[in-house]
């Protein structure tokens, strides 16, 4: 290998593991502070980095959030395609999807940034490309796949789609913001049961 391409190759490395900090410190300070109240100034203090550093992999604090949201959904993703190769019933593809899903947030750190940034992860998800990929996909998983006969129209399974993705994350932070104390698998069995029930009837 030459000495050019080495020195390439350990510089990609160092920018990756920036923008890893990056992320990683923004997580941090997102889930104790909230995102309103974290600025620039705060990450790149704690990342130990310059401010045109930052601004060399994120323009802003919104973008940043943005892409803590598209790994948090890529992986998501990723978890519903396992579940779906793997699941043999509707009700496992169900259950296995949400109880992937409550899985990735249910860390202390997880469900703080959830609770602390509502709006922030509802807007940014919806407007996520991979959120809408999950969704199509879905879509296209009810009408031919699962072969679900009790809605027949497309609308109604574009909106059972986005029910399957939205229902999750509303139910989470509806038991983690009250004195509600449930399991991830206690969540994941009865969102499995109704939409089974809604599905297969």
């Amino acid at each position: 290998m030459k000495e050019t391409e080495l020195i390439l190759g350990k510089r990609e490395t160092q920018k990756k593991q920036i923008r890893e900090r990056i992320l990683d410190e923004a997580l941090n300070l997102f889930s104790v502070r909230g995102f309103e109240k974290t600025t620039v100034a705060d990450i790149v203090e704690k990342c130990d980095i310059a401010r045109g550093t930052f601004y060399n992999y994120f323009p802003d604090t919104q973008t940043l959030f943005d892409a803590l949201i598209d790994e948090l959904n890529q992986k998501v993703k990723v978890a519903i395609q396992h579940t779906r190769r793997e699941s043999k019933t509707v009700y496992d593809y169900l259950y296995g999807t949400f109880k992937g899903y409550f899985n990735l947030i249910s860390s202390p750190q997880m469900i703080q940034f959830h609770v602390l940034n509502q709006a922030h992860i509802r807007q940014s998800s919806y407007q996520s490309a991979i959120i809408k990929t999950i969704v199509k996909n879905l879509n296209r998983d009810l009408k031919s796949d699962l072969k679900v006969k009790s809605f027949t129209e497309k609308y109604e399974f574009l909106l059972l789609s986005f029910m399957l993705v939205g229902a999750p994350p509303e139910l989470f932070l509806a038991t983690h913001t009250s004195d509600i104390k449930l399991t991830s698998d206690q969540l994941a069995t009865f969102l499995a049961k109704l939409f089974h029930k809604v599905l297969m009837e």
